[in-house]
């Protein structure tokens, strides 16, 4: 699987759009369907965890990944507070394109002060 920023995003926005009640004794499961969108999701949101940018509990079956209460580290904020507003994150994925380089946590985090930048100067 190749990681997909988009989807990183995505899965960002949606565990720190979770309420306390809905994280609340392992109440909310971040798994998803059989769809390949879904599944990507579910890889990527494991991922970040492994990544230490979210917390939860692994709850993988055979039926496919899954994690249990997921909720943002510090890091997690970090690094969604850098790609949440959509100018700048397109801003850092147009710099890296046009500039050939991979994206990284470290090269997302890089470009993003730049975009940020860029983008107020706008």
């Amino acid at each position: 699987m190749k990681r997909n920023w988009d989807v990183i995003r995505e899965v960002l926005i949606e565990v720190e759009a979770l309420g306390f009640s809905e994280r609340d004794s392992f109440g909310y499961s971040l798994s998803y369907g059989e769809a390949e969108e879904n599944t990507s999701k579910a890889e990527h949101a494991l991922l970040l965890w492994k990544a230490r940018f979210i917390t939860a509990v692994d709850a993988g079956s055979m039926d496919g990944p899954a994690i249990l209460a997921p909720e943002l580290t510090w890091e997690g904020h970090e690094l969604l507070e850098v790609i949440r507003s959509k100018p700048v994150w397109n801003r850092i994925k147009s710099v890296a394109a046009d500039k050939g380089i991979e994206l990284s946590f470290e090269a997302v985090l890089a470009l993003g002060k730049t975009a940020v930048a860029w983008v107020i100067a706008q």
